[in-house]
């Protein structure tokens, strides 16, 4: 089956109207990737007039983009493939230079004995420690034939837009252009796949502290007191208020200390539930903070753990800044939606 046939076949199970910029957009890959393959010709062959490895498509959140790369990786004939959240992709990419001694055509060789395609979800780029190398990292990536399909909710032009030592990080953008067919979700008339269906949260309303302390305590009761201790990178991680498998933490000690995607990825992948209070509306003087709070609703979206928040506001008004750089809160806010619970 193409992907088309396979699209029209999930909107007909979940009750979908087909979306005609889905549709063009599963052309364009099917065209990319499966054009010149067959039983006797690749992909991974490259051509001086044929660069492109791949496609990074872009649009507002909601939209469907992960849905779209995720159609194509569970259906592709590439068996080397793995798909991350590039949070977690560039936790790797650091590991790997690590063992490897900081060497990044090393590290990119690894890589390519490991994967021919990489797919990555949510391309943002905010650490300055991820912005220094991605140039070099994945101009090495691509001249080892690795292909890439990615999501984001912006375009290549506005990545780490405004970041520090921009100019050591612009580079990038002209290769992943190079290499890469930019794709344009448009959606002006698509529907917000990510709250289409989720009525009985389609209204934030925020748990009292109380509520949500007698939901907790109860879990507890049933789960055990515990605590949750954890070890990331030889840094450990203590958290009181936990049994093993629900979490209670305030904003201050989980997004206030200088957490970064090893220690967010650890705790979710420890936890069914998380009890998260006191999150204040976020502003442009608290955006480490805020930075640290969309990696962590990241990793806790990835594993599929259950949030429920205590907040001083709902979503779509959490982070308030009128800042040209101000950080892409959007994403966080629409997976908000999605993942807080209500008190039992």
């Amino acid at each position: 089956m193409s992907l088309a046939e396979i699209y029209q076949q999930d909107c007909e199970i979940q009750g979908w109207q087909p979306d005609i910029n889905h549709q063009l957009i599963l052309q364009q890959i099917q065209d990319l990737f499966y054009k010149k393959a067959s039983l006797f010709s690749s992909i991974f062959r490259r051509s001086k007039t044929n660069t492109m490895l791949g496609c990074y498509i872009w649009g507002d959140v909601g939209r469907g983009k992960t849905y779209l790369m995720d159609l194509f990786f569970n259906n592709s004939y590439i068996e080397k493939r793995i798909r991350l959240h590039f949070t977690a992709f560039m936790q790797r990419v650091h590991q790997e230079l690590k063992a490897h001694n900081g060497d990044l055509m090393a590290t990119a060789k690894s890589f390519r004995q490991q994967y021919d395609l990489i797919c990555l979800d949510e391309f943002q780029v905010t650490e300055i420690a991820d912005a220094m190398i991605l140039a070099r990292l994945f101009e090495s990536l691509f001249d080892q034939g690795i292909h890439f399909v990615t999501t984001s909710n912006i375009q290549p032009d506005n990545l780490y837009k405004g970041g520090l030592h921009y100019d050591r990080f612009s580079p990038f953008v002209k290769i992943l252009k190079k290499y890469l067919q930019i794709i344009h979700l448009d959606s002006q008339n698509s529907v917000d796949y990510r709250r289409q269906d989720l009525e009985k949260i389609s209204t934030f309303n925020p748990q009292t502290y109380s509520e949500l302390h007698q939901q907790f305590l109860r879990r507890l009761k049933l789960e055990g007191h515990s605590g949750l201790k954890l070890t990331v990178h030889g840094r450990v991680l203590i958290f009181p208020e936990a049994s093993n498998q629900t979490l209670w933490v305030d904003f201050k000690d989980m997004c206030e200390v200088p957490y970064g995607p090893g220690e967010y990825q650890a705790i979710a992948k420890s936890v069914k539930h998380l009890f998260l209070v006191n999150v204040p509306i976020l502003t442009a003087d608290q955006k480490d903070s805020a930075k640290r709070f969309m990696t962590l609703i990241d990793c806790l979206y990835d594993e599929g753990v259950m949030l429920h928040l205590h907040a001083a506001a709902d979503p779509d008004h959490l982070y308030q800044d009128t800042n040209k750089s101000k950080l892409p809160f959007d994403r966080t806010a629409s997976r908000l939606t999605q993942m807080v619970g209500l008190v039992e």
